[in-house]
């Protein structure tokens, strides 16, 4: 029996009416929306085109946009978000500041953290092939994380002390790691999303897991693939934090489920799956950073960022909506 061809674009245009043709056309109004918010923050801050307020932006974006190309698999494939992604982040933090404390190798600390990390993920991975509810699941094991963490801790703060790695918010050719990670990670998942076998089946499983089910593709391969993916992403964040800092506790990260979610939303990625590329939540995390940096630039209150971010997140999910519906009818 030959292998069933996984045809993500088909896929998406019978599994979700319109929903592929508003992911292939949000890129543009997203690049459009970024273009008139740099004019406007041009002529409201005049030093927001400055090199050193460039490289911040970008820097803020990174770890986001790490977790939400990460996140992109997962969201791809139908099992929506994850509502753990600060606690797995926090975690994969803490674990790689104790191994440096403890005296272990860089490399070693690394493939350990992110070893770990991919175990937990699977973990949740299997309970949501079969069937569990992929938010409650997620949100679980966030609970059980932070509890976890926190009671090895003592809710106090963890440090490395004098091991803390040379390279940790380092740069390479004058690029800062963090971003270099991103442009790296964001390049290998997209691959994986639109070169692979596997990745065609994501597409194909979130656009219509009926179809996928008769063309006998395997929904649970496709889920594990997708957490497996969104573990590493996390271990990257968390290893990167770390070794930024030099310290982690169970508190590190606040708010950085909600601004990984909004990432992917603003970024264009159907929340129902089937539609969409990790490059764009890379670009949604973009999108956002730049917001904040105008707000925090013109002296906007953490309250009014917030609600701004949450408005523009709002903004975005109609604003596909009302394409994939016009397209549908169409």
């Amino acid at each position: 029996m030959t292998a069933p061809r996984a045809d993500a674009p088909a896929a998406g245009q019978a599994g979700r009416p319109g929903g592929a043709e508003a992911a292939r056309l949000w890129p543009i109004v997203a690049l459009a929306s970024l273009a008139v918010l740099v004019i406007a923050a041009m002529a409201v801050t005049p030093n927001f085109l400055s090199v050193e307020n460039l490289r911040g932006i970008l820097r803020n974006a990174a770890i986001v946009g790490i977790v939400a190309v990460a996140m992109a698999p997962v969201t791809l494939s139908g099992s929506f978000v994850s509502l753990g992604v600060t606690q797995s982040a926090m975690a994969a933090m803490v674990g790689f500041v104790v191994l440096i404390g403890w005296g272990w190798p860089d490399w070693l600390a690394v493939g350990a953290v992110i070893a770990g990390m991919v175990a937990i993920g699977m973990v949740q991975g299997v309970l949501v092939a079969a069937g569990l509810n992929p938010v409650i699941t997620t949100l679980a094991a966030g609970a059980i994380l932070f509890g976890t963490v926190s009671e090895l801790t003592g809710g106090r703060i963890v440090r490395m002390g004098p091991a803390r790695p040379a390279w940790g918010g380092g740069e390479v050719l004058g690029i800062p790691l963090e971003i270099l990670v991103l442009v790296l990670f964001t390049g290998a998942v997209t691959l994986l999303m639109s070169r692979s076998v596997i990745g065609r089946q994501t597409i194909l499983v979130g656009a219509n897991r009926a179809t996928a089910a008769v063309s006998g593709i395997s929904h649970a391969r496709v889920t594990l693939v997708a957490f497996a993916v969104f573990s590493v992403g996390l271990a990257l964040a968390g290893i990167l934090n770390a070794a930024a800092f030099g310290e982690a506790m169970a508190n590190s990260l606040t708010g950085l489920t909600f601004s990984v979610i909004a990432a992917l939303l603003v970024g264009g990625i159907a929340i129902q799956g089937g539609a969409g590329s990790p490059w764009q939540a890379a670009a949604g995390a973009v999108l956002i950073a730049v917001i904040s940096n105008m707000m925090v630039l013109n002296d906007f209150s953490p309250g009014g960022r917030l609600a701004v971010q949450g408005a523009v997140v709002v903004a975005a999910v109609v604003l596909i909506d009302q394409v994939r519906r016009r397209r549908a009818r169409g």
